[in-house]
């Protein structure tokens, strides 16, 4: 942005990294949302410049297995983690993260009493859930994580909590809402700290790579960046850039000072870039995107712009012809190459671990503790699959108030644990324990 300044810098610890690590810009699908869109090239190597206008992949595109990064990383070994701090229905990641692979999903309904910062989830909560899933076993860890903290929409009106000021030629609206923007990123900036100085304390090779999915939404019309003469939507490749580049970095414990790379490339390059510096092999679509890369063939934007960069149009059939044969095709590449193919979830699980029951005993005439593992304060205990109020003590009791209808009964009952979402649907569940209502004695554990 042109003469616009901040009364202190609302992200060293990102420009830190971006002067001493590998990173760069990367040119993005998306602008001020479509989030999953730039997710899915990182995670694809799919571009979504050969797709119809106004198509979210997720919910028209993905309705088959996919040899992604997370299935492509669990092939060599790996366990595949995605993490997200909102709803785990939201653009349907609940389903399509199986379909690429992932053998768990973390979403926000996992998380236990978390902080907030405003509307959503903080991301020191996310660094906290990250470096908890390092190391729970033997095998390395390929985990996807998705922060909500610093997406809009932001507030128009002063914050007496903000630290950071801007200058620059804007309207009162656009000065506050800037500054309302800034300010939360720089809260953002302090969880990446945290994430990679906890990190550093972990003696295996490691590669974290932090990006943003598209320039957040200024205005409804886009003011600030009009204002501040970022770009003016003027249908020129230059706004175009500006408006749908973001910048990323690539930390590593690995790598020397020598081998800081300035990168430009388009997102769906990325998981190919990431594979090569992983060491680790692609498929027959992420190999073809590294060689495409390492000619600098590296940039897909719309249509009326491709011509600006070096992508040759044979190169850009080839891309498609693969991309259609695997998303929507015939998958003929899997029989030409068997590693492609992409892995069957043998076990695919919403949250960290499956919730058991191992205990139950009669506290009262009208309640019930139940003892175990993995429980959460959303779990709520079902009896002979009717709901009964549930407390959370901790993430090994509950306890629960018996209806006056069964209080006296003595015959054996079912019980299990739910964990029910937003929409109603049944998203965790414990094993089956028989009881007695009469002592609560344990007949059978299954």
């Amino acid at each position: 942005m042109k003469e616009v300044s901040f009364s202190e810098d609302p992200i060293p610890y990102f420009h830190y990294l971006q002067k001493n690590y590998s990173g760069g810009k990367m040119v993005v699908p998306v602008f001020a949302g479509g989030t999953v869109n730039t997710e899915f090239e990182v995670l694809t190597g799919y571009s979504c410049q050969f797709l119809p206008a106004g198509i979210i992949p997720y919910v028209q595109y993905a309705t088959r297995d996919m040899d992604a990064l997370p299935a492509i990383y669990k092939k060599q070994g790996y366990e595949a983690t995605a993490i997200h701090t909102y709803h785990n229905w939201f653009y349907r990641r609940n389903i399509v993260f199986e379909e690429m692979g992932f053998d768990k999903f973390i979403s926000k309904e996992f998380f236990t009493d978390p902080e907030k910062k405003g509307t959503y989830i903080r991301d020191t909560e996310l660094t906290k859930k990250i470096l908890q899933q390092l190391g729970q076993n033997d095998k390395p860890d390929f985990i996807y994580a998705i922060s909500m903290q610093a997406h809009g929409p932001y507030a128009e009106k002063p914050n007496a909590g903000n630290t950071i000021q801007v200058q620059g030629n804007f309207s009162a609206k656009s000065k506050t809402l800037l500054e309302n923007y800034v300010n939360t990123i720089s809260d953002v900036d302090q969880s990446l700290k945290a994430l990679i100085e906890g990190l550093k304390k972990i003696d295996e090779p490691t590669i974290v790579v932090f990006y943003g999915d598209h320039l957040p939404l200024l205005g409804n019309s886009s003011e600030v960046y009009k204002e501040a003469d970022f770009f003016q939507d003027r249908n020129n490749y230059s706004d175009y850039l500006n408006k749908y580049t973001v910048p990323f970095i690539i930390w590593d414990n690995f790598s020397s000072p020598k081998d800081k790379e300035n990168i430009r490339i388009s997102s769906s390059f990325l998981g190919p870039y990431i594979l090569e510096k992983s060491k680790k092999e692609g498929n027959t679509l992420t190999d073809f995107l590294y060689s495409l890369y390492e000619k600098g063939s590296d940039v897909m934007t719309a249509a009326l712009y491709q011509q600006n960069e070096k992508i040759t149009e044979t190169e850009s059939a080839d891309y498609e012809m693969l991309q259609y044969d695997s998303l929507i095709g015939n998958a003929y590449a899997y029989e030409l190459e068997p590693r492609d193919k992409p892995v069957q979830n043998a076990l695919y699980l919403l949250g960290e671990r499956f919730p058991k029951i191992e205990k139950v005993l009669r506290l009262s005439e009208d309640v019930i503790q139940v003892q175990g593992e993995n429980f959460l304060p959303d779990y709520q205990i079902y009896i002979d699959d009717t709901p009964v109020k549930t407390k959370y003590v901790s993430n090994t009791v509950l306890t629960a108030t018996l209806p006056k209808s069964i209080q006296n009964e003595t015959e054996p009952v079912k019980l299990l644990l739910k964990m029910i979402d937003s929409l109603n649907n049944v998203i965790s569940e414990s094993n089956t324990y028989s009881f007695s209502r009469a002592d609560g004695a344990s007949i059978n554990n299954k």
